[in-house]
């Protein structure tokens, strides 16, 4: 199952766990979804998700694409694309220069198309930590707003640690400040736990806040999720 993390109210899409650093060749993945229901509520859910990784010992390439549509009732309550491609080059165990070029529309959340394209170092001290820093070019146009474009420092730390034999802790933390303006501040912090309870059930408890400083219209500068998910696996 294809899955990525692309939270509809943050402008900072979570890619660190989309990475695949340990595999080797050419893979392809694709997902198509259909749900919905009719009666008291009429929903119907479309969705189609697309990845494609060409890996080897010293380069990481993948592309992953997106198209969310969800109706209710007549109304759309959700109409997403999304399309990341990147590139990273190991120049060494320590180091490594990577590249990216994004696109996203998300017109219910008020913007109408944002591009990114950007180029950094990934510093890996430790196996479990990995930090990048880099700039990106980002064009947004917003719905009504004015359109701007502006360029963005990308830093990022990400940890992976057993606390025990039984959990495990995950966090990722991104700060993208204008490079003109630091003030101009948009960060993402994504945390999540671990817990097997048993050698075929575990659960995930996981936190998520977004910040901007000039968010779209109608939202909010800051935003919190939370959830528990439980998987039974045999």
């Amino acid at each position: 199952i294809l899955s990525y993390p692309y939270n509809v109210s943050s402008q900072i899409v979570n890619m660190e766990s989309s990475r695949k650093e340990s595999l080797i060749g050419t893979h392809f993945q694709l997902n198509l979804g259909l749900n919905g229901s009719s009666g008291t509520v009429d929903r119907t859910n479309y969705s189609l998700e697309g990845r494609v990784d060409i890996n080897s010992d010293n380069w990481q390439r993948f592309a992953v694409i997106s198209y969310k549509r969800e109706e209710k009732d007549s109304s759309i309550t959700s109409n997403n694309t999304f399309m990341h491609l990147r590139g990273v080059r190991k120049i060494s165990p320590f180091l490594a220069i990577e590249g990216f070029i994004q696109l996203s529309e998300k017109p219910l959340q008020k913007i109408k198309r944002r591009e990114l394209v950007g180029l950094g170092v990934r510093l890996s001290p430790y196996k479990s930590i990995k930090l990048g820093l880099g700039v990106f070019d980002e064009n947004e146009e917003r719905i009504l707003s004015e359109s701007r474009e502006t360029v963005r420092i990308n830093s990022y730390i990400t940890n992976s640690f057993n606390i025990s034999d039984s959990a495990s802790f995950e966090s990722t933390l991104y700060i993208q400040p204008d490079i003109e303006d630091f003030s101009e501040l948009r960060s993402y912090l994504v945390l999540g736990l671990r817990l097997k309870i048993s050698e075929h059930f575990s659960s995930i408890i996981s936190y998520e806040n977004t910040h901007d400083s000039s968010p779209p219209p109608s939202t909010d500068k800051s935003n919190s999720f939370y959830g528990v998910k439980f998987t039974f696996e045999y």
